[in-house]
C-alpha cells in the first residue's frame, strides 16, 4: 500500500483542530482589538531589517517573495517575533484567476495568519476579495470587531471595475464583520472616508512613498 504524506507537516499539525467557517472552511482568525500598526515594511525588506521591534511586517508585495513563508514557516516564526506585529498574508485573488485559485489562495491566507497568531505574533487579518461572486466566501474565517487590514493597490486607477469592485467589497467586509477599525495600504480618497462607521488608518505604499522621496 502506498503511503502518502502531507506536505509541509509543521502546517498541517498547527491547523489540527482549528475551527473553521462557511462553505470551503476558512481557518477562524482571532480579533486584534488593541493594536496601533505603524512603520510598515514589507517582508521583503523585514527580513533584514534592524530595529525590527519598532515595525510592522506585511505581505502587500509580489506573492513569490514569500512563497517561502507557506514552504517553511517554521523557520521565519523566530524572526516574525521580532517585530512589533504584522498584517497578515495577502496572497493573490485577481480577477482573471481561476476560482480553485482564488479559493486556494484565501485559504492560505487564513492558515498563516492563524499560525503566526497561534505562535503568539501579533497579526492584524488581512482581507482581500476579487468579483462580486468571492464576496460569498471571502471573509469567511475573519474576526468581527476588530482591527481589519486592506490593501488598495492595483485598484486606485483609472479603472472604474476594479475601483468599484473595491468599494463594493469594502462595505460588504463592514456589512458582515463590523470592523472596530480598518488599516488601509495603499490610496484611499478622502471622501471615501466619510461612507464607513468605523476609523480608516491610511498608510502609504511602498511605491507612493519613493514617489513623495523624488517628488519632494
Amino acid at each position: 500500500m502506498r503511503i502518502i504524506r502531507k506536505p509541509n507537516p509543521y502546517i498541517w499539525e498547527q491547523l489540527k483542530n482549528a475551527p473553521t467557517e462557511g462553505r470551503f472552511e476558512m481557518t477562524v482568525l482571532q480579533p486584534v482589538r488593541d493594536a496601533e500598526p505603524q512603520n510598515l515594511i514589507g517582508f521583503n525588506e523585514a527580513r533584514y531589517a534592524d530595529n525590527r521591534q519598532d515595525k510592522w511586517f506585511h505581505f502587500y508585495i509580489d506573492d513569490y517573495q514569500y512563497e517561502c513563508l507557506w514552504n517553511d514557516l517554521r523557520k521565519y516564526i523566530p524572526m516574525l517575533k521580532q517585530f512589533a506585529g504584522g498584517i497578515g498574508p495577502d496572497f493573490s485573488m485577481y480577477h482573471d484567476m481561476k476560482r480553485a485559485q482564488q479559493l486556494w489562495n484565501c485559504w492560505r491566507n487564513r492558515a498563516l495568519a492563524y499560525i503566526m497568531q497561534k505562535e503568539g505574533i501579533l497579526t492584524v487579518p488581512n482581507a482581500c476579495w476579487s468579483d462580486e461572486e468571492s464576496l460569498e466566501w471571502a471573509f469567511d474565517g475573519l474576526p468581527e470587531d476588530s482591527l481589519l487590514a486592506v490593501t488598495t493597490q492595483a485598484c486606485m486607477g483609472q479603472d472604474y471595475v476594479l475601483r468599484q469592485a473595491l468599494l463594493n467589497g469594502l462595505h460588504e467586509l463592514v456589512r458582515r464583520k463590523h470592523p472596530r477599525k480598518l488599516v488601509v495600504y495603499g490610496k484611499f480618497p478622502e471622501e471615501w472616508k466619510e461612507r464607513f462607521p468605523m476609523p480608516i488608518d491610511v498608510h502609504p505604499s511602498f511605491c507612493e512613498k519613493k514617489w513623495r522621496l523624488n517628488n519632494g
